[in-house]
């Protein structure tokens, strides 16, 4: 008799930087300490599972058991955020309660793959099915001498154009892109207000704080919304959006420092 497949796995990757997610900041900020657990427990439940998990009075009430402190009326309101955080997809706890990610199933997908596994995701499938591998091509018979096929592929080939490979790059984002975005995304700075109990006015003060500091460092572009948003949430944390200088309006503008000394700002 064949052994049935595992689909649940033993372990899955934690991000350092998970406690760092806008979709935290909303969920620690209105339950605390018990709500950053709760995440915490719900996502071993789903690896454990697989790639999702229904939710239902058994698993509520086996949580509760495992969460001293969290009520189950409480624990209804964590899940509701997250899924309101889109922690969860809002789509499949809506039609079915089930509660799984994008996220979550590109790391299972991830680990099935690099763990030699056959499990697929055919149940509430929300991301594209894996490419199939292509399989290596015989070698030549070694009495057959032949011009290596590599040598063509050194040759540029005319329909690869240098402005299609830059394409490919993701360019960097210019600094006042970057702060447009963060004042006007409210999916992400009213989490962060929340996180800091800072008012509209007071965030609005933080992200010029946060302009002036980039510039008197002379960095002027991310290289993505997202980087800058972390860039912006580090130095918040740390205090150092409090007071910040005009930078130097005498100073040129294209002005490079070519020393030896002094070190990058992160």
């Amino acid at each position: 008799m064949a052994r049935p497949i595992k689909h649940g796995l033993d372990y899955f990757p934690f991000d350092v930087d998970f406690f760092s997610d806008e979709k935290l900041y909303a969920i620690s900020g209105e339950f605390g300490i018990k709500g950053e657990i709760t995440t915490i427990k719900l996502l071993c439940a789903v690896y454990r599972n697989g790639y999702y998990i229904e939710w239902t009075e058994m698993l509520k009430y086996k949580l509760i058991k495992e969460l001293p402190g969290v009520s189950p009326e409480l624990l209804d309101q964590i899940i509701k955020r997250l899924v309101k955080w889109d922690f969860f997809d809002k789509g499949l706890f809506d039609t079915a309660s089930i509660l799984t990610s994008r996220g979550i199933q590109r790391r299972y997908q991830a680990i099935s793959t690099k763990m030699h596994r056959k499990n697929a995701i055919t149940e509430y499938r929300l991301i594209d099915p894996p490419r199939p591998t292509q399989q290596r091509q015989a070698a030549p018979p070694v009495s057959e001498p032949q011009r290596p096929k590599y040598v063509a592929q050194l040759t540029p080939s005319a329909s690869a154009s240098p402005s299609a490979v830059s394409k490919r790059q993701a360019e960097p984002v210019p600094l006042e892109k970057s702060i447009e975005i963060m004042l006007s995304d409210a999916v992400w700075n009213e989490p962060v207000c929340m996180r800091y109990n800072l008012s509209s006015e007071q965030f609005k003060k933080k992200v010029a704080n946060f302009k002036l500091h980039c510039l008197n460092i002379e960095r002027r572009e991310h290289e993505s919304v997202n980087d800058a948003k972390r860039h912006f949430c580090t130095l918040l944390s740390q205090g150092k959006l409090d007071d910040i200088s005009q930078p130097a309006s005498d100073a040129p503008s294209d002005y490079t420092y070519s020393g030896s000394f002094g070190s990058k700002d992160t």
